[in-house]
């Protein structure tokens, strides 16, 4: 059997497991009053159950090549099983050992085995992935910098050239882009604020428990008695009851100007701090 049909069956292994966590995370998520990181994670579950039945149509087209029924694969199971933070930290680290590792060894299987559009598929399953990542980086961040629960920014910088997104305050000066290699001149930077969702916070009120040493809330009727704080790591005692307004946000982004460059030769615009020995990406006219 072609090393391209066990590679689909893995994949397709994975996807139908990550879907089900995020089916599982979504739910943490909103019981800890966490509505935008829940409806993010629901629609990556629904992201991952469409992936996964193509991997599967495709699988069932690679065994009329060699009269396959079975397929054995072994693969890595994670267990995590927490809070919104935990569950956050275990999902970037899958996914970007896919889109790190595992993808492109599966799309250079595919290009030897000469199922070239499955490879450029593979290509588009891992830039998924990978953005992904970056998405659940923002939300994680949110969470540690307690943004939900004060009106805060978080920003983030997106590479011109690739459109690869990195979830950092300020980019060092010898970052380059891990997708295309372009340095941090070609990094426009935008910021992420947290608003509140008046149409959702129309509802009722509901029970829940403030951390009285940071301020996190969580609307559980109960505190299991092993709870520890996702914001300070305070145990339960450390909790008192009140009564919550529902809270949900939309994030807004907002972008930081950059100056734009028209190359005179063939009218290409950029937006980039042009580094130098820079050239048009389209004629390759020199910075001038």
């Amino acid at each position: 059997m072609k090393r391209i049909a066990y590679n689909l069956m893995e994949c397709f292994l994975k996807k139908s497991q990550m879907r089900i966590r995020y089916e599982i995370y979504s739910e943490i998520a909103k019981k800890e009053n966490f509505g935008l990181i829940s409806r993010t994670l629901k629609e990556f579950a629904n992201q991952k159950k469409e992936i996964s039945i193509w991997l599967y149509q495709i699988i069932q087209q690679l065994k009329k090549e060699e009269l396959f029924e079975y397929i054995t694969v072994e693969i890595k199971n994670p267990t995590t099983y927490g809070t919104t933070l935990e569950n956050l930290e275990a999902s970037i680290k899958e996914e970007d050992e896919e889109w790190q590792k595992l993808y492109p060894s599966f799309i250079n299987t595919a290009k030897i085995d000469g199922y070239i559009e499955i490879a450029k598929k593979l290509n588009e399953f891992s830039q998924i992935e990978r953005n992904n990542s970056q998405r659940l980086k923002m939300l994680l961040n949110l969470i540690k910098k307690n943004a939900f629960f004060e009106k805060n920014k978080i920003s983030f910088w997106k590479c011109m050239s690739c459109g690869f997104e990195v979830a950092m305050d300020e980019l060092p000066n010898n970052f380059y882009c891990p997708m295309c290699g372009h340095i941090k001149s070609y990094f426009q930077k935008k910021t992420l604020q947290l608003v509140e969702n008046e149409i959702y916070n129309q509802k009722k009120e509901m029970s829940g428990w403030v951390c009285m040493e940071c301020g996190y809330e969580v609307a559980l009727k109960e505190l299991p008695d092993n709870w520890i704080c996702a914001s300070c790591g305070r145990s339960k005692a450390y909790f008192k009851r009140k009564t919550l307004k529902p809270k949900d946000y939309v994030i807004k982004t907002s972008e930081v100007e950059k100056a734009r460059w028209v190359c005179l030769e063939c009218g290409n615009e950029e937006e980039i701090e042009m580094p130098v020995g820079w050239k048009c990406p389209k004629c390759g006219s020199p910075k001038g």
